[in-house]
Formats: structure tokens, C-alpha cells, sequence
């Protein structure tokens, strides 16, 4: 064997080498960032969909705040692993509108003011990996798992017209989740990628001290069945044997499909209207340390 191939064949070795250590070592993770959250519902005015189509809807924009999170990356072997996250975003200032209309179309618009904003949520991820491979130097690893995401989102009034107004909309999105994992390692630099996406039910309640015959402290909740769409890219670097600082840019949509509005009113009576939608969208990014193990 010639010596160009013997050192190709040497560089070959010590590049996949590399590769395993850096890309399949098990971590303990903890990073800081920064995200933006919007929100956004409505109902109709009955059950049906319609008197008129559009009732009420609430529009809240550029939540945003400082977030933390936490995980541990483990294998099991050289085939299985599993990942656990968990992260809580603060979120410390935003706004948000409520309109109501008369006619179908959002028109008749008789209800219409903005509101300052605060507020605050969670999430946690388990998920359970495999290893099926290379793919163009990347490893490629599916996964399967679990999702649970909860925010509270404030209506806090403004000093000119309502003081002290403190309503609150708390969201739960949850259930299972499947995706694909691709991992690259060059030399102590990686690169990873995640694309995921799930199915899950919602449900929120609120406390609205914007109308007075609602009951308290839970006003309304809302049913139905969602969907979410989730990727992220973390781009990280080795220091010596144990320690490795990463970055990352995250972005998830959710969507709420069709579902129930229960209002509750003082009197004791409850009233269902049709929920029209939720939707919700999250950015972040931001900067960690993983101790390698």
C-alpha cells in the first residue's frame, strides 16, 4: 500500500474516531437565551360556527423574555439512547388585543383595545432515540417521545384606562412526539439538527376580569386537538475530554384545530360556543454548557 493511502486511510481513522467521541458521549446540559412567543385565538359566537363566525379574538405579540433549560443526552448502548429537556421561559413583556365583532367577517367591530403583557411557561421533552446509520457523514437517529408545554399569558391593563386588570389565559399543550435526529461531528466541532412534529390535545382556562358576569377564578376553557411542527440547530465545540460549550436557534408552531369554548357565569350557568382556532409560535436562542460523561 502506498504511503499517500496508508496516510488517508490513517486521517479516515482518526476522523471517524472523533466523530464517535464527539457525537455519541453521553451530557449533562444547561444553556441561557432568549425567546419571543405569539398567541392567538378566537371563537365564534355558538356552537355551530356562526352568530356571526367570528365573535372574539385575542392577539397576543412578541412575548419575549429571558429562557433556561436543562437536559442529559445517554445511550444505552451503541444503538439506543434517550434525551430528557426541560426549560422555563420568562416571558417580561409584550402586548395583546382583544377585538369583538357583531357580523359575520369581523365586522361590526364594537370591542377593540390593546392591553399590556406579561407572562411566563414551561416544557419538557423526553424522547427515546435509535441509531439507524450514516447519511453523508451525518448519523442519523429517529425518535419517538413525549411533550408537555404550559404558558400563562397575562392581560395586565394600562395605567390610562384599567388599572390592576390582571386577567389570564393559561395554555396546555400535550402528547406524543416523532422526529429524526442528524448529527456531525468534525473533529471537536458538531453539529446537530433536530426536525420534529406531534400531535397533541389542548386545553386552557382563563380568568377574565375584563367582563364582570364571568365566574372566577376560572372564566372559560377551551377543548380540542392540535398539531405541532418543531426545529432545532445546536452547533457546539469540545474543550479537552469533559467540557463542550454550544449555541442554538430553536422554532416551534403550534395549531389548535376546531374545538369547545365553555363559559362559566356567576349564576351558575355555562354556556359552549365553537373555538375557532389557537395558534401559537416560539422562537429562541442562546448559549451553554454540556459536561460529557
Amino acid at each position: 500500500m502506498c504511503p499517500v493511502r496508508i496516510i488517508c486511510l490513517f486521517l479516515l481513522l482518526q476522523y471517524s474516531a472523533a466523530f464517535c467521541l464527539n457525537a455519541q458521549r453521553n451530557e449533562i446540559l444547561v444553556s441561557a437565551g432568549y425567546g419571543i412567543a405569539d398567541l392567538h385565538w378566537s371563537i365564534a359566537g355558538n356552537s355551530d360556527g356562526k352568530d356571526p363566525d367570528i365573535l372574539s379574538e385575542l392577539v397576543w405579540r412578541r412575548l419575549r423574555g429571558p429562557a433556561w433549560n436543562a437536559g442529559v443526552r445517554y445511550s444505552f448502548n451503541k444503538r439506543w439512547g434517550m434525551e430528557l429537556s426541560g426549560g422555563y421561559h420568562d416571558l417580561k413583556r409584550g402586548t395583546v388585543t382583544d377585538k369583538d365583532y357583531a357580523q359575520d367577517d369581523r365586522q361590526e367591530n364594537y370591542y377593540n383595545e390593546s392591553f399590556n403583557s406579561q407572562g411566563k411557561s414551561i416544557n419538557l421533552n423526553a424522547v427515546l432515540n435509535y441509531y439507524a446509520g450514516n447519511l453523508s457523514g451525518f448519523q442519523i437517529r429517529p425518535f419517538i417521545g413525549y411533550i408537555l408545554e404550559k404558558q400563562e399569558a397575562l392581560l395586565l391593563g394600562d395605567a390610562e384606562r384599567v388599572r390592576d386588570l390582571h386577567s389570564s389565559y393559561k395554555t396546555t399543550w400535550e402528547g406524543g412526539q416523532a422526529g429524526i435526529n442528524a448529527a456531525r461531528a468534525f473533529n471537536r466541532l458538531d453539529l446537530r439538527i433536530d426536525l420534529s412534529g406531534g400531535l397533541l390535545k389542548y386545553h386552557a382556562k382563563a380568568l377574565w376580569n375584563l367582563i364582570d358576569e364571568f365566574a372566577k377564578p376560572v372564566s372559560f376553557r377551551h377543548y380540542t386537538e392540535a398539531y405541532q411542527l418543531k426545529g432545532k440547530l445546536e452547533l457546539g465545540y469540545t474543550l479537552g475530554r469533559k467540557l463542550r460549550v454550544m449555541s442554538y436557534y430553536c422554532i416551534a408552531h403550534s395549531d389548535a384545530w376546531k374545538g369547545t369554548d365553555r363559559a362559566y357565569y356567576t349564576d351558575g350557568s355555562t354556556i359552549d360556543t365553537r373555538l375557532n382556532w389557537v395558534t401559537t409560535t416560539n422562537t429562541a436562542f442562546g448559549a451553554g454548557l454540556g459536561y460529557l460523561f
